[in-house]
């Protein structure tokens, strides 16, 4: 695989920005490449599933291209400053590295995923535009954001909430997962979705309610949770899982 650190010009951002992609040196002549964008989660940035974990020497089983970009603490959010950050990862994004790298552009191609707030960033995309997204992952998903909100509320990092958001709470709204699922639903086109999270970790409770709320829905689902909390050891075998989910 190769592994190259990107530099380019976002117009959503209005600022350049950095992505880190895996590619793989070989693969099949005139056969385009899957594609899956995978999200960080609060506090990190587009290095973190490198350093952290074996995403390259996983992807490598597949010669799936994978796609890791920044976005600071934004949630996945067109911010109140006008920074775009949701319509740069769900649609700016994807149209630079198909015009950079020979990769597929249809939907049956196209993943994305995350941990934590980027789990809550690939629901939110991937249910937002179904028809492009295919399959999504989320691990540990900050999935109930006005939940984590009340949690936080009292704390410095409450202005990152109301700086991405604005008005809290935001259900019902375009930021809510279970509004974006309910609109996908009544449309027939909810992607496949692969949701795990570690029994101890503090976000458990909400994987426990969205689950249900999918067995309430009758929507079909892979799942797994294990012993631990809100760490990197399971995350890194819940990509190495949901990689191979995604390949079938």
């Amino acid at each position: 695989m190769a592994f190259m650190e990107i530099h380019i010009k976002s117009n959503m951002l209005d600022m350049n920005t950095t992505v880190a992609v895996i590619y793989p040196e070989h693969a099949i002549k005139n056969k385009k490449v899957k594609v899956l964008y995978l999200l960080h989660g609060y506090t990190g940035h587009y290095m973190d599933w490198m350093r952290q974990t074996s995403i390259e020497r996983y992807a490598n089983m597949y010669d799936m291209c994978v796609v890791m970009p920044s976005v600071h603490n934004s949630y996945y959010t067109n911010n109140i400053y006008h920074v775009n950050y949701f319509d740069y990862v769900a649609l700016e994004l994807p149209k630079i590295i198909e015009s950079m790298f020979y990769v597929s552009k249809n939907k049956e191609d196209r993943f994305v995923a995350g941990l934590s707030m980027g789990g809550y960033g690939a629901l939110k995309i991937g249910l937002t535009y179904p028809n492009r997204y295919s399959k999504i992952a989320s691990f540990s998903g900050a999935i109930n954001v006005d939940r984590i909100y009340e949690l936080n509320k009292h704390l410095p990092k409450s202005k990152q909430f109301k700086s991405a958001f604005g008005k809290l709470p935001i259900k019902g709204t375009k930021h809510d997962v279970y509004h974006l699922l309910d609109k996908a639903y009544d449309k027939d086109m909810v992607p496949r979705m692969f949701i795990a999270c570690g029994t101890e970790d503090f976000l458990y409770p909400d994987h426990v309610d969205f689950l249900n709320y999918l067995n309430e829905k009758n929507i079909s689902y892979t799942h797994t949770e294990s012993p631990g909390g809100h760490e990197w050891r399971l995350w890194d075998m819940y990509i190495k899982d949901a990689l191979k989910w995604m390949d079938d």
